[in-house]
């Protein structure tokens, strides 16, 4: 088993590439004997199909999780590699392979030189194995497609998919199970729900199960779906809050409650999440004494007006307001109205409130999921008449005259930020000439950039030859090359696998930087090496650690 780096908080352990179809038991090993190592700086330990993500805090050092890792995959024996997975259960899911449920039928028929009827037929006769959760929560990779159905990858994935959809991906097949962006060709869609958040198990579907697909009728279809309607998340009824709280004005782009992420549940597909600066969440929260991990407001390019129903202290953070203070307390009486609608610096902004939002937690937190649908406020953006409760308030008032320092709060200043990356577990891949294009001018953040991910327009990176992945863990900053050959950095609502080529991974510090700049922006990449990354991270969490104290003694005297 080979360690890689996968970023600066990040490592792959890379298990065996081929084939595939045999990696199972050894990812379960060594996803078993990472796990029972328990130490307290491995966050999650995420097994894909031929590799195991290993993801560690901010505050320990790669090469010492690296070792320890490695000792423990050492002792691992020979039968415990060949150890077959518990619990093995087999699943029917019901499939319509016609009309718009399944659109690239007939392009997938055309490329592998078969009729679409013959298509259906391969791939309803087969019997497939689980061989990891990962990219959407609940999404199954599963190996024993038929290779003659094996097809590329769209070069351009979709934006928007719908739940259900049963794809093809080079040698792999899998379901969407929500609606969701993919590059896989879609040839049919099922009605079973494979993600249900309120279940002991959310997702349906785990590694080891075997998985059998039943051809079904667009009449079988609709009298299906309406017996297996996913329950949206409960829409909160704003009538029933009573008490402390903040009712939504006007909603802004994208406002959604956030916390620092949920953690523990990527092996079902559902990576962290949360705000997608962090620095200015924990800043903001430790100003207005929560933990630096509560629930808080973010938004992008335009804030929410909302208005308070008790006195609370509160702190903007990431972009600037007018004419609200950046970066210090201020306190907002009863019935007092909170305008963040113009925002002339800056992309995203983080509104803390001492005692948080009261949202409720859901797998471990507050966080709202907006392709799943859940967690959150309904699992959605707010709306106008929203009203959303605060925790307990800890502190009703601040001294005036202080405020967090621009050497730790770091605003974005200039046209074209700059962005320091490491090479990626396939940077090698790609020719010398990608590399220094990737480093060479900036790119452009495109409009259809979101919180999943910032799709880039500039030069166009290629391969030395074609590369034909199976899904791999990536993280916050991964910088994934689809066919296209436009770069794309995944952000907090990434998902947990991937299957395009990682040429880069911005390093942990410069995430915020990416946070700020808007569609339209601009950003330059510049190569650094692990060693800086990790000096840059340490120092940033001792500087946080400081600054920590420094508020609570400053707030105690309040």
């Amino acid at each position: 088993m080979m360690i890689k780096v996968l970023g600066d908080t990040a490592l792959l352990v890379e298990v065996q590439t081929t084939p595939p179809a045999d990696a199972l038991a050894k990812v379960q090993a060594a996803t078993r004997a990472i796990r029972a190592l328990a130490l307290p700086e491995i966050l999650e330990v995420v097994p894909a199909i031929t590799t195991v993500g290993v993801y560690f805090a901010a505050s320990s050092r790669w090469a010492d999780v690296a070792r320890k890792v490695r000792e423990c995959l050492e002792a691992v024996t020979a039968d415990e590699l060949a150890t077959a997975c518990d619990g093995e259960r087999e699943v029917e899911l019901p499939v319509c392979y016609e009309g718009e449920y399944a659109p690239d039928l007939a392009a997938v028929a055309e490329t592998v030189g078969l009729s679409p009827a013959e298509v259906v037929a391969r791939h309803s006769g087969g019997h497939y194995r689980v061989q990891a959760v990962g990219f959407a929560p609940g999404f199954p990779y599963l190996s024993g497609l038929d290779p003659a159905l094996a097809c590329p990858r769209k070069a351009t994935p979709r934006t928007r998919l719908e739940a259900g959809s049963v794809g093809i991906g080079g040698a792999q097949t899998g379901v969407y199970p929500q609606r969701s962006p993919g590059g896989w060709n879609l040839i049919g869609r099922t009605p079973r729900r494979l993600f249900d958040v309120n279940a002991a198990e959310p997702a349906l579907l785990r590694a080891g199960d075997w998985v059998r697909f039943k051809p079904i009728d667009a009449a079988t279809f609709v009298s299906l779906t309406e017996l297996m309607t996913e329950e949206s998340a409960a829409e909160p009824d704003a009538s029933q809050i009573v008490g402390a709280a903040i009712e939504i004005e006007q909603p802004g782009v994208q406002t959604t409650v956030q916390d620092y992420g949920r953690r523990g549940y990527q092996d079902a597909g559902v990576t962290e999440g949360g705000a997608v600066d962090g620095r200015a969440l924990r800043l903001a929260n430790l100003m207005v004494g929560n933990p630096a991990d509560a629930a808080a407001l973010e938004w992008a390019l335009r804030g929410p007006v909302l208005r308070f129903r008790d006195r609370r202290v509160c702190v903007v953070m990431g972009a600037i307001a007018a004419r609200v203070p950046f970066g210090r307390p201020f306190v907002m009486e009863p019935g007092a109205v909170l305008d963040l609608s113009q925002v002339p610096v800056g992309f995203r902004g983080i509104l803390a409130i001492n005692g948080g939002v009261d949202a409720p937690v859901v797998l471990g937190s507050r966080s709202t999921n907006l392709q799943g649908g859940f967690g959150g406020w309904g699992g959605r953006a707010l709306e106008t008449g929203d009203v959303l409760p605060l925790g307990t308030a800890t502190i009703r008032d601040v001294k005036s005259g202080w405020l967090v320092s621009p050497s730790l709060s770091k605003p974005v200043t200039g046209d074209i930020p700059e962005v320091r990356v490491l090479r990626g577990p396939e940077g090698d891949a790609f020719r010398l000439a990608a590399w220094n294009q990737l480093l060479s001018e900036p790119y452009r953040v495109g409009s259809s950039s979101d919180r999943m991910g910032m799709r880039l327009e500039g030069p166009e990176l290629e391969l030395r030859e074609p590369l034909e992945m199976v899904s791999q863990p990536v993280q916050a900053g991964t910088v994934q090359v689809p066919p296209s050959g436009k770069p794309i950095v995944l952000l907090a609502d990434r998902q947990s696998l991937g299957g395009y080529p990682r040429i880069a991974t911005v390093i942990s510090v410069d995430l915020p930087v990416l946070a700020q700049v808007p569609p339209g922006g601009r950003v330059q990449f510049v190569e650094t090496t692990l060693a800086e990354a990790e000096a840059l991270r340490l120092t940033e969490e001792r500087d946080l650690g400081l600054f920590a104290t420094a508020v609570e003694g400053r707030l105690l005297k309040s």
